[in-house]
């Protein structure tokens, strides 16, 4: 999710200049494409949810072959897959395309015909632009996300219940173990802002973001509101822009949480900030210091992400009143990253 908010930008871009062109991104964000590029059509869903493994194979594979006999029917002359990765290099490959731009890639020349290097030496939002054609004009920003009807109903019926106050969203997981600031932090963090007047929520969805909570509320003598899995993106985005601020790890809700314009504290450990900051000026990130040169992401040097865990409670208050989220908090300077 974080990937394509942070690509959005770009592939609006070679939209609004190629009256032709044809937009490929998967089902699961759906709401999301949606309500960035409010009214397009020509959009081409790509139907994960039908190729899920717990669905039955035959079933499967037809989603896939009509996927693929739609995605060929458009007959592209070429095609821009700013992504490279083993879906999108494939499916540039069976699009018939005479010219296919990508990346380099393991057998990168036998998906693409064109390979050319992304620009890795600052931010993503780089990246992506240097193989876009056109590439969105700087500053590098999220595009605007509208929320619709069906998302503010749903946001009501969920969480109309919630008491009043500053409402702060906390997502606790992550994609990766090695991006979770641990939920005993967490749970202080929610301790703290509910001392603080404010309504902590916990936000999330799937197998990694319930066990984190889990581990979260089983730190809490009373618990914290929590929404995982029972809100789309449509009403994910409903909320966001109905609360007052957010705390999490780095991850694709992060991103959200900024591209919604939330004041945004991203916890950051060994992936690069520089790269996947949140593209906000209401966001900040955090991390306790710089990785050592032998660090890994899977495996860290120190053995318990120091970059990561240190990051105290109180720093991310500091930052949360900093953006003006906690009552009675003066606004400070923000500064975009902290070591």
């Amino acid at each position: 999710m974080g990937n394509l908010l942070i690509a959005l930008p770009h592939l609006k871009a070679m939209l609004d200049a190629h009256q032709q062109a044809l937009l490929v991104t998967s089902d699961r964000f759906r709401d999301l494409v949606e309500q960035s590029l409010p009214g397009e059509q020509r959009l081409l869903f790509y139907p994960d949810q039908a190729l899920a493994s717990s669905r039955p194979a035959l079933r499967r594979a037809f989603s896939y072959l009509g996927f693929v006999r739609s995605l060929r029917r458009f007959a592209a002359d070429v095609t821009i897959d700013i992504e490279g990765e083993q879906k999108s290099a494939t499916l540039s490959r069976l699009s018939g395309a005479r010219q296919r731009i990508g990346p380099p890639r393991h057998h990168g020349s036998w998906f693409y015909n064109d390979i050319r290097k992304p620009d890795h030496s600052g931010h993503r939002w780089l990246g992506y632009a240097s193989l876009s054609q056109p590439a969105a004009p700087r500053p590098s920003r999220y595009l605007p996300l509208t929320t619709d009807q069906a998302g503010r109903e749903e946001l009501l019926a969920v969480a109309g219940h919630l008491p009043a106050g500053p409402r702060v969203l906390i997502h606790a997981g992550a994609t990766r173990t090695y991006k979770m600031w641990h939920p005993e932090q967490f749970a202080t963090l929610c301790q703290r802002l509910r001392r603080a007047g404010c309504v902590p929520v916990l936000v999330g969805a799937g197998q990694k973001d319930r066990s984190q909570i889990e581990r979260l509320q089983g730190f809490l003598n009373a618990p914290v509101y929590d929404l995982c899995d029972q809100l789309s993106l449509a009403g994910l985005v409903a909320l966001m822009q109905d609360s007052q601020g957010y705390a999490g790890n780095d991850s694709g809700p992060m991103h959200l949480a900024a591209a919604c314009g939330l004041p945004t504290v991203a916890l950051f450990g060994p992936t690069d900030d520089m790269q996947w900051a949140p593209l906000s000026e209401k966001a900040v990130t955090l991390r306790r210091q710089p990785c050592r040169s032998d660090c890994a992401r899977n495996s860290c040097a120190l053995d318990s992400y120091p970059c990561l865990q240190s990051i105290t409670v109180d720093q991310v208050l500091e930052q949360l009143g900093r953006l003006g989220v906690l009552p009675e908090a003066t606004p400070l300077p923000i500064h975009r990253a902290l070591y």
